[in-house]
């Protein structure tokens, strides 16, 4: 079974998100473009492109976590480490916020 990002409310409870659709990324390039800017900032790599795959610029698991904690913090939407893993580029992470975001 996958998962999928899951939204965090403020009252500490989560709600599951629909299943991924298959097709055209729906992700804003301007999201794709900060999570870039996130990764560049973990991976000590300026100029992380959307992309750009998550372990061919030397991700880690440590620097994964931190990334996840993040976009948790800045928008609410928490990732799993498998699904974070597998989207690999920040154009894919990007496409889960807003799948996480949409599930609200």
């Amino acid at each position: 079974m996958e998962s999928s990002p899951q939204m965090v409310h403020e009252r500490g409870g989560q709600e599951e998100t629909p299943q991924r659709q298959s097709g055209a990324s729906t992700a804003s390039a301007a999201l794709a473009r900060e999570i870039a800017e996130l990764w560049g900032e973990h991976l000590d790599s300026p100029g992380v492109g959307p992309q750009d795959d998550f372990f061919a610029l030397g991700g880690n698991s440590l620097a994964g976590i931190k990334i996840i904690e993040r976009v948790l913090q800045d928008h609410g939407v928490r990732l799993s480490v498998r699904d974070f893993y597998l989207a690999g580029t920040p154009a894919k992470v990007a496409e889960l916020i807003e799948q996480g975001r949409a599930g609200t």
